[in-house]
């Protein structure tokens, strides 16, 4: 309703408390209940109100791992209609090619996977954007929002590349890329202050109508700046005693926080670092840390994972010849494989020689980060808890025992009855079927279980009816079949439909899940043609390539298909939201 209907409206209302019926409405009263319309109509479209305002059209469009990215393009979104936009927030994966490429106005915001990879939700649409035949963008403007880790080489590089694809196809970039380290809300924030405005003057002036929607989820209460300090109930080491890992079971309560949480969802674990690594490091530089310095070193720094610009500190002094060359050139490739599974005082101890201060140590550190963790369980079936599954990373290097921040401050330092700061990230990406009758294929070994216990867990509280298939393993049955009697009692049950099971090293030929995934892979395709969801959790370096390979096999194999074929196949079960990974 515009501002005259409105009036018209009031005017005629027996008893209205603003004018009497048939009163003429003076100029001054149109001006105030002008004024008073347009502020109404601004608080109520910032939470999503008013279905029929309008505004210039922005789509604002996200790739995403974890979900960071989507909160980001939503926030840009809540500030665009601040600027009187009416903004679409469309995630990568939904992106038809040739409908985006009549948009005047788009925001990137996107995420870098491993070694400078585009997240899985990117991926087809980024094939597409590749190609020779892909349709210009000569009347689009845009910018490009990246979230990144500094620490690895590849550093932002699917932002990178998306700038530099959307310039190459004519469109007109309106602010220089901003790319994010892992603290990036400050920096994002900024981005999206700066561009709005200057977006918002860009294109044509047409203006569409913009549907409220359904409402959005509530966001957590608790974040990075604010976390949940959740009580840790439960400790329990799920690994064999002879297993060549430990891999630990942790219960957290939610108490009275309000907070949940979906299966599929992570929980960010926020740590703090050893009190035996910080000795080490003061004893190596000799020197003595008052009160404020040591919670700076305890809760603040990341003292144990070498920063980039240690590593280049360290390089431009050592007298190691070796490392020296390798930094100076920039040998990337040779830098990873000298550094790899080396801390801050291994590289400083071996390589730096006493010519690196602790005061020049302090200026390499970056802030302490949260590690995200898949759920393993089902708020359905533990009301007020969360439940993690972690394998703690130890191992030796040059005869020193190397332990990793976050697994190990859980395993060794947290205890039960205290609080850890956690907070969580919903993974939008990675959910359940919505249809309970739809069958699910879920390939998981080691810690990559953790969302498939949630997922049957939340299956079986919902009584859905679809199948449920687990390919599940690890090196040793009898070491490393962790929740064995859980899975074996979901199977006696009827609950998990098909089980198969690959431990590595329990023959001579070494069986891993891609393996089983293609020994049935004729069932495997049933599945997938009765509409089913196919997920993968786990190792992303091998384990999901291979399983991504196995897939194309089997595919191509049992559909009859040619190479080509069994690409757009699996590339419709992308885009279908049915062929989901959470890999790291």
């Amino acid at each position: 309703m515009d501002k005259e209907k409105f009036l018209e409206f009031l005017q005629n209302q027996e008893e209205s408390p603003v004018l009497p019926k048939g009163l003429p409405i003076s100029g001054k009263q149109k001006q105030w209940i002008g004024g008073l319309l347009s502020g109404l109509q601004i608080q109520v479209s910032s939470m999503g109100g008013f279905a029929d305002s309008s505004g210039k059209p922005i789509t604002i469009v996200y790739g995403t791992q974890t979900g960071n990215s989507e909160a980001m393009a939503e926030q840009a979104a809540s500030e665009a209609k601040k600027h009187g936009m009416a903004p679409k927030v469309l995630d990568m994966g939904d992106i038809e090619l040739l409908d985006f490429a009549q948009n005047e106005r788009i925001l990137f915001v996107t995420s870098t996977y491993g070694e400078g990879e585009m997240p899985d939700n990117a991926q087809v649409i980024w094939d597409e954007i590749s190609a020779d035949d892909a349709p210009r963008f000569d009347n689009t403007f845009f910018s490009v929002l990246a979230l990144g880790d500094s620490s690895y080489d590849q550093f932002c590089e699917a932002g990178i590349l998306w700038d530099k694809r959307m310039e190459a196809l004519g469109a007109k970039r309106i602010t220089d890329r901003v790319d994010c380290d892992v603290d990036f809300e400050t920096p994002a924030a900024n981005w999206i202050q700066k561009v709005m405005p200057i977006i918002t003057a860009k294109g044509s002036q047409e203006t569409v109508s913009v549907e409220s929607g359904q409402a959005k989820p509530a966001k957590p209460k608790f974040d990075k700046k604010n976390p949940l300090e959740a009580e840790l109930l439960t400790k329990k080491v799920l690994s064999g005693a002879d297993s060549s890992k430990e891999i630990v079971h942790f219960e957290f309560s939610l108490g009275d926080s309000g907070e949940t949480y979906l299966a599929g969802d992570a929980l960010n674990i926020i740590p703090e670092n050893r009190p035996d690594l910080i000795q080490e490091i003061l004893d190596l530089f000799d020197t003595r840390a008052g009160d404020e310095m040591m919670k700076r070193l305890r809760y603040d720094l990341e003292i144990r994972i070498p920063s980039k610009e240690l590593v280049e500190l360290v390089g431009q002094k050592t007298e190691d010849q070796e490392m020296r060359r390798m930094v100076e050139n920039n040998d990337k490739v040779a830098i990873d494989d000298f550094m790899y599974g080396l801390d801050s005082y291994q590289l400083i101890k071996s390589y730096g020689t006493g010519n690196i201060t602790f005061y020049d140590f302090l200026n390499t550190c970056k802030s302490i980060s949260p590690r995200a963790y898949s759920i393993s369980s089902s708020v359905k079936k533990h009301l007020g808890e969360v439940h993690l599954t972690i394998s703690s990373v130890r191992y030796k290097r040059e005869d020193r025992q190397q332990n990793g921040v976050v697994s190990t401050f859980l395993a060794d330092l947290a205890k039960v009855g205290e609080k850890v700061s956690c907070y969580f990230s919903p993974n939008k990406q990675f959910k359940i079927p919505e249809e309970g009758d739809k069958p699910i294929i879920m390939v998981g070994p080691g810690t990559g279980i953790a969302p498939f216990r949630a997922f049957l867990e939340e299956r079986s509280a919902t009584q859905a009816k679809g199948g449920n298939w687990l390919f599940f393993g690890d090196r040793n049955k009898e070491h490393d079949f962790i929740y064995k009697e859980e899975i074996e009692e979901m199977q006696s049950s009827g609950l998990l439909t098909k089980l198969d099971l690959a431990f590595s090293r329990d023959q001579e030929r070494k069986v891993y899940v891609q393996d089983k995934m293609v020994e049935n892979g004729s069932e495997l395709f049933e599945w997938l043609e009765a509409g089913g969801y196919f997920y993968v959790c786990g190792d992303a370096y091998r384990m999901a390539k291979d399983v991504d390979v196995a897939l194309h096999r089997v595919i191509k194999k049992h559909g009859a298909m040619t190479e080509d074929e069994s690409v757009t196949y699996v590339n419709k079960l992308k885009k279908q939201k049915r062929y989901v990974r959470d890999v790291y």
